[in-house]
């Protein structure tokens, strides 16, 4: 008999799904994200059926067209403290921003899930850029990859949303600082003013860096470590040059920035760079990766376009052998020099001697 209640219940809640008018849910099915990780209800508006509405922010938008509720809702805009959103984000992520939704119905106060139109979430930072990530996070604080790429541009990032089921985090690629990874002295550094060229100059190594390269303020590091940081793990018969890594520091949020909008120019001019040397990428834990695009060697300098500060980099070139010296030190002509005359004299004396007797 159980059974059958069980099965009667689910036939009868599968009916009652199907006929259900767009824009409405229940409550059972829907989760109240203010008990679910975001807890801080931003701003809240009532939406007419009728009427288009917008939630400004901070650097948030959510623009509501008209008709995306059958019914007057009051429409929540949430957010939750980044840094517990973000115990769960994916590896080598950095969460930046994240929200959710609560919408009920005015009449009842019962939770709408999905809508009639997709509402249209903009976020303006300048923390987005195109490797920027755009995530679902379950009401257990899961993340997954949101299967519709985010519109990306400049520094916007949109998307647009029709159901409120989920909540969404966004998140840039970790950039290391490089000051931890093997290149811990700043040799030179400056400050960047979008739309007006600069360059950074130290040890022989010269950055350009060209008026759009960032659309904020940077501070922008030259860092170099020392050049045994980078022995060990050299390819075989290649000799480490010279080295340089980048700390690239957002003035308006204190984050560094690992993609540019426009590539810097590197030029390094060494006295053992020649047309054999050759241009490695340096990983955080010290690998070399052959950078993918080849340098210009003129003389005894290389140039490289740089467009982000993801890794860092080592020149080398083919190892020469010296031959041993000997162990004293002295020049070894002299003393060959003056081993022949003695033997000279030996024989001389041996061969007097028998003339004697």
């Amino acid at each position: 008999m159980q059974t059958k209640h069980v099965m009667a219940l689910s036939a009868a809640a599968t009916l009652l799904a199907l006929t259900v008018p767009t824009g409405l849910s229940f409550a059972a099915s829907a989760p109240d994200f203010t008990q679910d990780g975001f807890p801080t209800v931003v701003k809240t508006i009532t939406v007419s059926p009728t009427a288009a509405a917008t939630i400004k922010a901070g650097d948030i938008t959510i623009s509501i067209p008209a008709g995306t509720f059958s019914q007057p809702v009051n429409f929540s805009l949430l957010e939750g403290p980044v840094s517990k959103i973000a115990m769960n984000e994916p590896a080598g992520m950095q969460t930046f921003a994240d929200f959710a939704f609560k919408v009920t119905e005015t009449s009842n106060n019962t939770l709408v899930t999905t809508f009639n139109k997709p509402v249209i979430f903009s976020i303006t930072n300048p923390a987005v850029n195109a490797d920027t990530e755009y995530y679902d996070i379950s009401p257990s604080g899961q993340y997954a990859l949101n299967p519709i790429p985010a519109t990306i541009s400049g520094t916007t990032l949109s998307h647009a949303i029709k159901a409120d089921t989920v909540a969404w985090a966004v998140a840039d690629p970790t950039v290391p600082d490089f000051t931890q990874h093997g290149f811990p002295n700043v040799i030179a550094k400056t400050t960047f003013t979008p739309g007006q060229a600069t360059s950074v100059s130290a040890n022989g190594i010269t950055v350009d860096i060209p008026a759009n390269t960032f659309s904020t303020p940077v501070t922008f590091e030259l860092l170099q470590g020392p050049i045994a940081n980078f022995t060990a793990n050299a390819p075989s018969s290649q000799a480490p040059v010279t080295d340089f890594a980048f700390k690239v520091i957002n003035n308006q949020t204190g984050a560094l920035v690992g993609k540019f909008n426009a590539a810097v120019i590197a030029k390094i001019t060494n006295s053992q760079i020649n047309s054999a040397s050759k241009y490695w990428d340096i990983t955080p834990s010290g690998t070399y990766q052959a950078n993918p695009i080849a340098p210009t060697i003129t003389g005894d300098t290389l140039s490289h376009p740089i467009d982000a500060a993801a890794v860092g980099w080592v020149i080398t070139s083919p190892a020469v052998h010296q031959a041993t010296s000997p162990v004293t030190g002295l020049p070894i002509a002299p003393i060959l020099g003056g081993g022949a005359v003695m033997v000279l004299a030996g024989l001389y004396l041996v061969v007097r001697k028998g003339a004697v007797h």
